[in-house]
C-alpha cells in the first residue's frame, strides 16, 4: 500500500513524498534518496519490493523535481545545498512517524552526496550508496566522455541555464528540468578538484562526523560513476565503515547495469536480495532506538 505525504522542510517549503507502507513491518525503515533529476516514481518498484518484505519505505521529490515542482522553475532560487535540508526534512519526518524504528538511508548517485550535506544523517543507523560519487571531471574515463563533460559543464549548462532561468534538461531527453541554482552549483563542483568544499567548507565536518556501517555498490559500465569517482567520494567519508561491491555485469547475471540498472525488476532475484541482506544484517546487529 502507498500513501503519499507531503513533507514541510525547515525553510516551509513543501515537498511531495511517497510512503509504502509495509503490511508486516519489522521496525526498520528505508528511506530512498534519488539521483540529480530523477523523480521518486523511479524507485518505485524497489520500494514496493521492499514493503513486501517488512521494510516501511519512503521516497520524496527534492525540492524543484517531479512533484515538488514549482508552477514556474524560474522562480525557485534553490540549490544542492537546499536539496540537504529536504532529506533532513525526510529523516525528522521518518523519526516523529516512526519514533522506535531504524532507519537506513539508500542514497543513488547525488543521493549519497547529499548525505555528507545534511545536518541529520547522523541519526541514520545504516547507509547503501548506489552509483554513488564525485562529479569532478577528471575521474571520468576515457577522451570522448572527458569533452563531453567538458562541453556539458562549460557550455551546455551555462548557456541554456541563462536562456531558460532554468536547465531544460528535458529537452535533451537527460532527465528532469533542474533549477537554475542546482545545474549551476554541479558544473562548478565538477570543474573543482576540492569538489564541494571550497564553496562549502563547512560541511566537511559533517563528511568526517559520519561512521555508520555502509554499503557502497558500484559497477564497472557505470560511465556515470566511474571506480575513481566512486573511491573518491568514499574517501570524504574518513569515518564510515564501508563494505564496497564493485561489480562486472555477469556478477549479476546481466549483460549491462550501468548507472540506473540496480533499480530495474530484473535485478530482483540476485542484487536486490543481496542488498536486502547486508540492510537487514547490519541494522539487526544494533540495538533498537529508545522508546
Amino acid at each position: 500500500m502507498e500513501e503519499v505525504v507531503e513533507v514541510v522542510a525547515r525553510d516551509g517549503l513543501a515537498l511531495s513524498a511517497t510512503w509504502f507502507i509495509s503490511e508486516t513491518p519489522h521496525e526498520k525503515v528505508i528511506l530512498i534518496n534519488g539521483a540529480t533529476g530523477v523523480k521518486q516514481d523511479y524507485y518505485a518498484n524497489f520500494a514496493a519490493w521492499l514493503a513486501l518484505r517488512g521494510f516501511n519505505v519512503y521516497t520524496f521529490d527534492y525540492r524543484g523535481i517531479g512533484n515538488s515542482r514549482p508552477k514556474n522553475l524560474r522562480h525557485l532560487l534553490s540549490d544542492m545545498k537546499d536539496w540537504s535540508k529536504d532529506l533532513d526534512a525526510m529523516i525528522s519526518h521518518i523519526g516523529r512517524v516512526h519514533p522506535r524504528s531504524q532507519l537506513a538511508i539508500l542514497g543513488h548517485s547525488v543521493g549519497g552526496q547529499l548525505v555528507g550535506m545534511s545536518q541529520l544523517s547522523r541519526h541514520a543507523d545504516a547507509l547503501v550508496m548506489i552509483g554513488a560519487q564525485t562529479p569532478y571531471w577528471k575521474n571520468y574515463e576515457g577522451f570522448w566522455m572527458r569533452l563531453k563533460l567538458l562541453t556539458f559543464w562549460y557550455a551546455i549548462i551555462p548557456f541554456f541555464t541563462n536562456l531558460a532561468g532554468y536547465f531544460p534538461a528535458s529537452i535533451f531527453g537527460l532527465f528532469e528540468d533542474l533549477p537554475a541554482n542546482v545545474a549551476r552549483q554541479w558544473s562548478r563542483w565538477a570543474k573543482n578538484r576540492n569538489y564541494i568544499f571550497d564553496e562549502l567548507p563547512e560541511d566537511r565536518r559533517n563528511f568526517e562526523a559520519l561512521c555508520q556501517c555502509t554499503l557502497m555498490i558500484s559497477f564497472s559500465d557505470d560511465t556515470l560513476a566511474p571506480r575513481r569517482a566512486v573511491l573518491e567520494l568514499s574517501g570524504l567519508y574518513k569515518n564510515l565503515k564501508f563494505d564496497h561491491w564493485h561489480l562486472q555485469p555477469e556478477d549479476v547475471n546481466q549483460n549491462k547495469v550501468g548507472h540506473f540498472g540496480f533499480f530495474k525488476k530484473r535485478m530482483e532475484t540476485v542484487l536486490w536480495r543481496d542488498t536486502v541482506r547486508w540492510i537487514y544484517k547490519t541494522l539487526s546487529a544494533q540495538k533498537k532506538k529508545a522508546a
